[in-house]
């Protein structure tokens, strides 16, 4: 049975620590729930939000009248180089168990968040990297009141984004993965190095990741905003990653209206355009970008 809770801190529930509450918000632990949950949101005319583990999303500061839910269910089940993972799994926690079992995900390492805003997003490295789609067999989705299971194919994955991103509400359940072997002797050591690599690139305080989508493999995102002298400008408590300019931080008690003005101004300052990666979410559950 679905439990529905009210008035919840959205603060503590996404990485950028900015947000109101939420009017309703449930933690979905069956495919029961799921159901449960779609017409719950029906009968209230409400929209239903999904969040993983709270990275790429800012919510506005009032009351988020919506359902947020978040999956919570994590089984992972293992045959050989076949792998079906439940979508609440935490991402950085399935690379270090399949690296135990000879299987490397490593090329993925150090993405925030869950597997079910990994696959929304096709998370992964930049232009010309390996994304989660390399290793995505099919995904098992609720959407329009049923159930589906899509090939990969049928996913639409190109850079940064899939089919699920302009479905109606859909909440991604789990997947089956096809992983390469490679022994733990080497793998751990990889995932080790890609790791170190990314803190000392990356900021890893109070960001939601990644702000734009980067034009070009020539011209990633972060490079177009440092050349446009950008690079630590701040508006109200959000500031441009000093580390990594395609990185925004709050760097105290920032607002919704401190992000977006910020993302404004770089819009409007740097010369090439750039797509917003991160999702801004109104009060009415509308994306702002």
């Amino acid at each position: 049975m679905l439990t529905i809770q009210e008035n919840i801190s959205l603060r503590s529930k996404t990485t950028m620590k900015i947000g109101g509450v939420a009017r309703y918000y449930a933690e979905l632990k069956t495919k029961e729930e799921v159901g449960e949950a779609a017409q719950f949101a029906k009968e209230k005319g409400i929209p239903l939000i999904l969040i993983g583990g709270g990275s790429n999303t800012i919510f506005a500061d009032s009351t988020i009248n919506a359902l947020i839910v978040k999956i919570a269910a994590e089984k992972v089940t293992i045959e050989k180089n076949t792998v079906s993972v439940e979508a609440g799994k935490y991402l950085a926690t399935l690379i270090n168990e399949l690296a135990e079992k000879d299987l490397d995900l490593s090329p993925l390492t150090g993405i925030p968040g869950t597997l079910g805003g990994a696959i929304r997003g096709n998370a992964g490295q930049g232009f010309g990297g390996i994304w989660i789609d390399t290793y995505i067999e099919s995904v098992d989705v609720f959407v329009n009141g049923e159930w589906e299971t899509l090939t990969k194919e049928k996913c639409e994955f190109t850079y940064r984004t899939s089919r699920f991103k302009t479905m109606n509400s859909p909440i991604i359940w789990s997947c089956v993965l096809r992983i390469p072997t490679r022994s733990k002797e080497e793998v751990k050591p990889e995932v080790e190095r890609l790791l170190k690599k990314r803190i000392e690139t990356q900021p890893h305080v109070k960001t939601a990741g990644s702000c734009f989508l980067s034009v070009s493999k020539e011209f990633p995102a972060w490079k177009l905003i440092d050349a446009a002298g950008l690079r630590g400008h701040r508006i109200g408590d959000i500031e441009i990653s000093e580390k990594h300019a395609n990185f925004l931080i709050n760097t105290g008690n920032a607002t919704f209206q401190d992000a977006k003005n910020l993302v404004e101004y770089i819009q409007a300052t740097v010369p090439e355009k750039l797509h917003v990666e991160m999702r801004f979410i109104e009060e009415g559950g509308d994306l702002a970008y």
